[in-house]
C-alpha cells in the first residue's frame, strides 16, 4: 500500500493524525504538507476532502511547551464526493498490493 492510500485509510477509519504518529502510521514525515497535497487539494493528486484541525497544546518531557494539530475526517454532506474517491482509492491500492 503505499503512504498515500495509508493516509487516506488511517483518516477513513476515523483515526486522529498528528505530528507524533504520522511516521508510524504512514511513512510520511510532514502531517501538515501531505494532508494539504494528498487529501485536500482537488485535483488528480488530491480528493477534495476537508479535513479538520484541532489544535493541541502541551508540555514535553523537558518542560517545554509546545503546540500541535490533530487532523480528523468531516464525514459531513460536503466531502461525501471526495470520501467515496478515497473509498475507491484505498480498495483499488489494497487489491493491488494482494496480487503481489
Amino acid at each position: 500500500m503505499t503512504s498515500k492510500a495509508a493516509l487516506a485509510h488511517t483518516l477513513l477509519s476515523g483515526e486522529v493524525i498528528n505530528a507524533r504518529n504520522i511516521h508510524k502510521l504512514t511513512g510520511y514525515s510532514n502531517v501538515s504538507r501531505e494532508i494539504i497535497r494528498c487529501i485536500e487539494r482537488e485535483d488528480k493528486e488530491g480528493f477534495g476532502v476537508i479535513v479538520s484541525r484541532t489544535p493541541m497544546q502541551g508540555v514535553n518531557r523537558y518542560g517545554v511547551h509546545c503546540k500541535w494539530f490533530d487532523y480528523r475526517l468531516s464525514k459531513s454532506a460536503h466531502n461525501l464526493p471526495g470520501i467515496k474517491k478515497m473509498k475507491e482509492y484505498v480498495n483499488k491500492e489494497i487489491k493491488i498490493q494482494r496480487k503481489k
